[in-house]
């Protein structure tokens, strides 16, 4: 969220250029410590940290600058090229990284370096580079900076379509991280080779990057509302398909049938916001909408163990699929509804503190706790009586 308020007061393509410069030299340093340290791992975890961060203002200062390079009409067509790089780097970038690591330890790094510096010269290729808002650069905004970023959250509690589809999407984020627990679970308890379930893995980004390429077009012709309210309606069958299913080569091409669906949506929302977000807040909106929907990812990932081990698998997967049932139901309802516009968003934000403070004051799960037994794959442990699945941690 601060990196949105620093992309709608300062140029947002120095704010790429200096991201991208710090991912080189973030690199370049880490190789250095591979080089010399013995023990790099705080290396590591440092640099992680730092090109995320990097990421993060690279990402919302280049989503806020669309309306600034990109002519009336092709919006559609640049967010689902947009989308679609994304997804081809997330099927290229896994596998290929593993590779270079067996290599050479220095290879992924060395690699990350280049593609940033090719990254920069493309941002000095760029005519327009004037991608600041209307507000002098640097200038303290009227009444603090406290006031600028509510007027942000403000705008985009005021658009009903934006921030309804903003809290379907965190809480779908969240219950996407059980679903790949669970599927990848029922794989190892099929005795599932890894590289084979790292295929599965792939579908999801494969369909993706097929539904990115599709999405303009049909997004263009439906219009974001309709598109988004058909997606998540289509995501239920698929849904109640991962679980009713305990094959999870089933689950796993449903789960891509969702992702395909999921990039419809993210393009949809992409359009909308450049259409009717005003350019000098496009990056106060999108820091609060990047908080929202990545910090459900984060919390969907670490909170599963804990989901599974207290309900159990079965009952995990049936919750998820009525979960998004109620999306299905919620997402049309909220988008008719006569109410506040900014009501949606305010219930998913209070959600969202209520689920992170729960998660904190829950007890570690049984596979994790301080004397429990290393954690064995589902398929060298015996599954509980009704729960065909295997449940974390029972065995704990």
């Amino acid at each position: 969220m601060p990196a949105g308020l620093i992309v709608d007061r300062y140029n947002r393509w120095r704010i790429m250029v200096v991201s991208q410069v710090v991912r080189v030299l973030n690199s370049v340093l880490l190789l250095v410590a591979l080089a010399t340290v013995a023990k790099p791992w705080p290396c590591l975890i440092a640099a992680t940290v730092v090109d995320g961060s990097c990421a993060v203002f690279f990402r919302i200062a280049e989503l806020a600058a669309v309306r600034y390079v990109v002519p009336d009409g092709q919006a559609e067509k640049a967010m689902g090229a947009s989308e679609a790089r994304h997804h081809v780097a997330l099927v290229l970038g896994r596998p290929v990284g593993g590779l270079l690591l067996a290599l050479a330890r220095p290879l992924p790094y060395l690699l990350d370096a280049v593609t940033s510096v090719v990254s920069v010269g493309t941002l000095f290729g760029m005519r327009n580079k004037k991608l600041q808002s209307f507000e002098p650069e640097g200038a303290e905004p009227k009444g603090g900076v406290l006031s600028s970023f509510k007027e942000g959250v403000l705008r985009l509690c005021r658009d009903r379509f934006l921030s309804a589809s903003l809290v379907a999407c965190a809480v779908a984020n969240m219950c996407f991280q059980m679903v790949i627990l669970l599927l990848v679970f029922e794989a190892e308890r099929r005795h599932f080779p890894e590289t084979r379930i790292g295929g599965l893995l792939g579908v999801s980004g494969f369909c993706g990057f097929l539904g990115a390429v599709t999405a303009p077009g049909v997004v263009r012709r439906f219009e974001p509302k309709a598109t988004v309210k058909w997606c998540v309606v289509l995501w239920v069958p698929f849904l109640g398909i991962v679980a009713l299913t305990g094959n999870p080569l089933i689950g796993m091409c449903a789960w891509g049938i969702c992702s395909f669906m999921g990039a419809y949506i993210n393009v949809a929302l992409a359009v909308h916001q450049s259409r009717k977000i005003p350019k000098e807040l496009q990056g106060r909106v999108e820091g609060v909408v990047q908080f929202v929907t990545t910090g459900a990812v984060a919390l969907g990932a670490s909170a599963g163990g804990y989901v599974i081990d207290f309900f159990g698998s079965r009952a995990t997967a049936a919750a998820i699929a009525l979960v998004f049932l109620a999306i299905a139901i919620a997402v049309p309802f909220v988008l008719s509804w006569d109410g506040r516009a900014g009501e949606p968003t305010l219930v998913g934000l209070v959600f969202l503190l209520a689920a992170v403070t729960v998660w904190s004051r829950l007890p570690l799960p049984g596979f994790m706790r301080k004397g429990a037994k290393t954690f064995q794959p589902a398929h060298t442990r015996t599954a509980q009586v009704g729960d065909p699945m295997v449940a974390l941690g029972k065995d704990g």
